[in-house]
């Protein structure tokens, strides 16, 4: 990848990092780093995507943005302690605020769920 942090535009991360998306992979994320402040943020996008009522534009983004979580090698690895990890969470709330019309509370409360806290 040769983009910036500063190209990260909605159609680049729906072109660029949405062949990175798998529900595999994404899980794989979550299971293994679940202290990662965004992650409730992530799953409340994922049961989005899940949700046969969300418009498929929408759907391209949020793909776009699980794609640029999943991929460990992104503009900035996440190999790099704390830093790797800032910048997919920047890219998981910028997706949010494009889209945060279309999730909806019990998108939020399945996310809530997953992590155990009561809703």
């Amino acid at each position: 990848m040769t983009a910036h942090s500063a190209d990260l535009t909605p159609d680049v991360i729906v072109t660029d990092y949405r062949q990175h998306y798998s529900d595999s992979g994404f899980w794989t994320v979550v299971c293994s780093h679940r202290a990662l402040s965004f992650l409730p943020d992530a799953l409340a996008l994922f049961y989005c995507l899940k949700d046969r009522q969300t418009p498929a534009w929408v759907k391209s983004l949020i793909v776009g943005a699980l794609g640029y979580l999943v991929l460990p090698t992104d503009i900035v690895p996440d190999l790099l302690p704390v830093v790797g990890w800032l910048e997919d969470g920047g890219v998981i709330a910028a997706v949010i605020a494009i889209i945060r019309t279309h999730i909806r509370p019990e998108h939020r409360q399945q996310a809530q769920q997953f992590f155990g806290n009561p809703v």
